[in-house]
């Protein structure tokens, strides 16, 4: 169960819960449409496994080498986290940058993300954070985060003091799709929008940069997460230049409940695939 990172999970981007306004934030839509047992669409039964083949590429001025590469996730056991006990999902190689673990508790309410290890001191500060409230209403949005004067824990522009950021996250149920991946065809998913926005205010220049991360994911039910799309922009800072890198994951294989889907196509390694 990767939620959108969910929801990035386990992103430095990742939002907290510190603000939540419901499940539309925009106000009560009588027509809204209530998803049924929305929880089957994130299984986290402890021993299931689900594979993905990813890409990744960073552009700057020109594109940067494109690199393909293989992600296990797999539900593994629990662990108690300030008093609450969760879920750990290890990770093999999550958006092309390494192992990590991630902790979430699902109950009736939704979806908590408790943090991952490794973890950085801006990401202690913001968890643990509401990434799903159940049950989720088509074209439904909520707030995930509102929280101002953030400390990001790091000197930015190299005058010795911690920059801070305001940090805003959303997310809208958007629509039921079908949806292609090695794993197979999946007819009927749950497409779910997540973004985020960090403001930076320099310290030396006062300068204002802005932070952008857009995830679109899809979930089948009974399955969880087939595939994901995201964009993260990260402004230039000094004599840095700015980046947008694109990221996607997608099932290859799972291991549900004895249940086992097998590639329709060979395992391959991850390898760079060269400039474009």
């Amino acid at each position: 169960m990767k939620t959108t990172r969910a929801i990035s999970a386990a992103f430095i981007l990742a939002a907290c819960m510190l603000t939540w306004s419901g499940p539309d934030a925009a106000g009560p839509n009588p027509a809204a449409k209530e998803i049924q047992n929305t929880e089957e669409y994130f299984p986290d039964e402890i021993g299931s496994v689900w594979r993905y083949k990813g890409r990744s590429r960073t552009d700057a001025v020109e594109r940067i080498a494109e690199m393909a590469f293989i992600n296990e996730v797999s539900a593994i056991g629990t662990t108690n986290i300030k008093g609450e006990t969760v879920k750990i999902f290890r990770e093999t190689n999550q958006g092309n940058k390494g192992p990590t673990d991630g902790f979430f508790r699902r109950d009736k309410a939704g979806i908590t993300y408790y943090g991952s290890q490794p973890t950085t001191p801006f990401e202690q500060q913001l968890i643990p954070y509401r990434v799903l409230v159940f049950p989720l209403i088509m074209e439904g949005t909520f707030r995930q985060l509102e929280k101002k004067g953030v400390d990001m824990q790091a000197d930015l522009d190299g005058d010795g003091r911690h920059e801070r950021a305001d940090v805003v996250a959303d997310v809208r149920v958007a629509a039921h799709t079908p949806v292609t991946v090695p794993a197979g065809t999946f007819s009927d998913t749950l497409q779910i929008d997540a973004s985020m926005t960090i403001v930076i205010t320099l310290t030396k220049s006062r300068r204002v940069i802005t932070s952008r991360d857009r995830i679109t994911s899809w979930f089948a039910r009974g399955i969880g997460l087939v595939k994901y799309v995201e964009e993260i922009e990260a402004p230039p800072v000094m004599e840095t230049r700015g980046e947008v890198t694109h990221v996607s994951e997608e099932l290859e294989s799972y291991t549900l409940k004895g249940t086992v889907s097998a590639p329709s196509v060979p395992l391959s390694s991850s390898h760079p695939a060269g400039r474009l």
